[in-house]
């Protein structure tokens, strides 16, 4: 539903780092002539000396690696063998085993790619991109605790190995990010941020300490991202976000403004590179960014639009978002989000069957167009969702909430519904998920007996008025009788 997804508007944004060369780590956000960035270093290691020089390759193992290189985009497969190659004739080539880390972990192979990234570690602990990366898939796996300790090691001021490593502080602040929300999820029992037609209800700053702190981390580690990176693109996104879950609305639009400017600028630099013949046409594409990655930056945008109360304005920028990246999943469930409030159902059922064909397993997506289905009158197809939610998940007691909302409010089945609410209340899945919506449960059969007190007593009222009316009745009658003339004898 609309209210759920306006705060889902976008992924953490962890990423990878690139594919590296033989003395440095990619960087696809680098508009200088050079298309690398020498690697940090911390001192001598297996590999490079005290001045951070890489010692001698062996030519074979060069071209094994180049060979490598050149197979990584199209045959992933066979670069990592070139790769595993390279590394036998060469011992101690940590990039190598880097490389096949990337690899491996692109390929979702999670177990070969911490293999082949201690490996590099081992050979080269300075390495900053090994850990960003272990740190990766331990987010994936949902270990935060021990991503948070690996990025730590690579951007703390005293001991980091690169204090202002851009991937290392992007990732942790959006892990920053990703507690803040728990938190506030947390505190809100399930029940999502409402906003109407005249803006969001909850302007001015969060109250809650602890979730304040996380995002305030997460603005730290994002801007010192940018520090090492002012064209990167994924930092404004991920910033102009937290600003907006924080409601510094006009900080957040002006983070926004402030990444298409530089997508503009960043571009136009690449294309003017290209177009002197300082980087080739296979540069420039990998490194130019396109539509899609000002997707999540226009999501965004739509969503401080809302929250000022602009709802048109914000419906476009969202649609700018689907327009951009037609995948973008959080942006899709915004529209239709937006199409239900406004009643437009049909448009929202097809957008979610857009998500669902995209996320088959999008339970928010599938009850979500549960409720289209109900607006559109098609109860039947309404009810079979929410009980095949609630048959096959249980852990997603939001089906049963709509499902009796569905019987109370459209079957018109109100003792059946109080009965069902009174179940709900007494559920201890709905009770840890979503107090919130407990809590409206009770109201609601409050609601119910009040109303149903409200009958009773007209009812009542109604009885006696006609009880009375029926005497009133008889008593007319009999004075109509009484004065009727008597027969004479």
């Amino acid at each position: 539903m609309f209210k759920r997804t306006m705060l889902r508007f976008a992924c953490l944004g962890f990423a990878s780092a690139a594919l590296m060369g033989m003395t440095a780590c990619g960087s696809s956000s680098s508009t200088s002539g050079s298309s690398s960035v020498q690697a940090p270093t911390a001192g001598p290691s297996k590999t490079v000396d005290a001045s951070g020089k890489r010692a001698v390759v062996k030519e074979s193992a060069i071209a094994l690696f180049e060979q490598g290189t050149k197979q990584a985009k199209s045959n992933p497969a066979a670069a990592i063998e070139a790769f595993k190659s390279a590394a036998k004739e060469e011992k101690n080539f940590a990039e190598a085993w880097y490389n096949i880390g990337l690899l491996e972990q692109q390929r979702g192979n999670v177990s070969e790619a911490k293999e082949a990234y201690k490996k590099a570690i081992d050979m080269r602990p300075d390495l900053a991109d090994s850990y960003t990366n272990l740190a990766k898939m331990e987010i994936d796996s949902g270990n935060y605790d021990e991503a948070e300790k690996i990025l730590l090691s690579i951007v703390d001021d005293k001991n980091g190995l690169d204090p202002y490593n851009v991937q290392a502080n992007l990732n942790l602040g959006m892990l920053y990010r990703h507690r803040g929300e728990e938190i506030l999820d947390k505190e809100r029992g399930g029940v999502e941020p409402r906003f109407s037609m005249t803006g969001s209800e909850n302007k001015g700053e969060i109250k809650n300490k602890e979730a304040y702190d996380m995002f305030a981390k997460a603005v730290v580690h994002v801007r010192r991202a940018l520090a090492g990176d002012s064209n990167n693109i994924y930092c404004y996104e991920n910033l102009a976000a937290v600003y907006y879950i924080m409601n510094s609305l006009e900080v957040a639009r002006l983070v926004t403004e402030q990444a298409i400017i530089k997508y503009n600028e960043y571009n136009d630099e690449l294309k003017k590179q290209l177009e002197a013949g300082r980087i080739t046409q296979d540069e420039y594409d990998l490194k130019a960014y396109t539509p899609k990655d000002l997707s999540a930056i226009y999501n965004t945008s739509g969503l401080i639009y809302l929250a000022n109360g602009e709802v048109s304005m914000g419906n476009a920028e969202m649609k700018k978002a689907v327009e951009a990246d037609p995948n973008n999943v959080q942006a899709m469930l915004n529209v239709a989000g937006i199409a239900i409030n406004v009643q437009d159902f049909n448009l929202a059922y097809d957008l979610y069957n857009r998500v669902l064909a995209l996320e088959p397993n999008n339970i928010e997506a599938y009850l979500s167009k549960g409720v289209a289905a109900r607006g559109l009158n098609n109860t039947d197809e309404a009810e079979k969702i929410y009980r095949d939610i609630i048959a096959n998940h249980p852990e997603y007691p939001q089906a049963k909430f709509n499902l009796i909302v569905l019987i109370q409010e459209y079957y018109l089945k109100v003792d059946e519904a109080r009965q069902m609410w009174v179940e709900f209340v007494d559920d201890p899945v709905a009770n840890k998920v979503i107090p919130g919506r407990v809590l409206e449960a009770k109201n609601r059969i409050k609601q119910i007996d009040e109303l149903k007190e409200q009958m009773r007593k007209a009812e009542a009222q109604q009885a006696e008025f006609e009880r009375k009316m029926k005497e009133l009745e008889a008593l007319e009658q009999q004075q109509s009788q009484d004065e009727q003339p008597q027969p004479q004898e």
